[in-house]
């Protein structure tokens, strides 16, 4: 099956990072730390902070030997920001984690509660509304900055095909090889007592195996258009002892009646004799 080049991840999942002991990272100043360190139970050792986009760029470049992190956690639409610039080297992978997220904190009895509540409500329940905020704040996930793409993959060429061309070419060469010693080793007695019993050379048996090659099999191509039919009871017709068939040509026809009467000829350079044998009665 021909598929496109597709980047894959190189951990399967936290619990293998963790049994690693590897670093990750974090946006500074995020409760994304805390998270960590309470939620997923990863050691505040392992744990780097970064502030750019560069920087998470950098620290996922250098890896796991050189002073980087194996991966990145942060909030998704910061993760988008990130990938919208560098989407051709990274990419998000799941679980998606459910955190408490914002909230806005009014004095107690305070009329806006109500307003900005159902305002919220009203936008979040909205997927339209949702759409176009995450449109106009987000670029596409399909415009990507980062235009050098190593490892994407181009238009598929004959060098793409490499591998059935010669498993084709191979089967057919196999096959054919097969076929022609089928041939030789069945035919080859043939080319030794046609013509020449014997001091045939080799390259003349070649050739009278390459013009038998090329006729007709008898049992393939049926000429004949006599088709015997069955009757009640066997019929034979005889010949006068006068007559010799080695010296004959004879011709036998079949003319179907209502009583399935048989008509035989006989006919040579002299005379015609014809034979009606009635059928058995019932």
């Amino acid at each position: 099956m021909l598929t496109v080049k597709r980047m894959q991840p190189t951990f399967a999942d936290v619990k293998e990072i963790q049994r690693n002991g590897h670093f990750v990272g974090y946006q500074s100043n995020s409760f994304v730390k805390d998270f960590l360190i309470k939620q997923l139970n990863f050691s505040e050792s392992k744990l780097k902070n970064y502030s750019t986009p560069e920087d998470y760029a950098e620290a996922l470049s250098l890896g796991i030997h050189n002073g980087g992190v194996a991966a990145i956690f942060d909030e998704i639409p910061y993760i988008k920001l990130f990938l919208a610039k560098f989407c051709s080297k990274f990419q998000m992978v799941g679980p998606t984690y459910k955190t408490d997220g914002f909230g806005f904190a009014f004095p107690l009895g305070s009329p806006l509660v109500s307003n900005i509540s159902r305002a919220i409500l009203n936008v979040t329940q909205d997927k339209g509304k949702m759409d176009i905020i995450e449109r106009s704040n987000f670029p596409d996930e399909n415009a990507c900055d980062d235009q050098i793409a190593p490892n994407s993959s181009g238009s598929l060429s004959v060098t793409s095909f490499g591998g059935l061309f010669i498993i084709t070419g191979l089967a057919s060469i196999f096959s054919l090889l097969i076929h022609i010693m089928k041939f030789i080793w069945f035919h080859w007695p043939i080319s030794n007592t046609t013509h020449h019993p014997e001091g045939i050379s080799f390259w003349l048996r070649i050739l009278e195996l390459a013009k038998h090659f090329d006729q007709k099999d008898p049992s393939v191509h049926h000429d004949s258009r006599v088709h015997p039919t069955t009757s009640p009871a066997a019929t034979s017709v005889g010949a006068s002892p006068d007559h010799n068939f080695d010296d004959h040509t004879h011709n036998l026809s079949r003319i179907p009646s209502q009583g399935a009467e048989v008509v035989a000829r006989y006919q040579d350079n002299q005379n015609e004799t014809t034979a009606t044998i009635p059928p058995n009665s019932p």
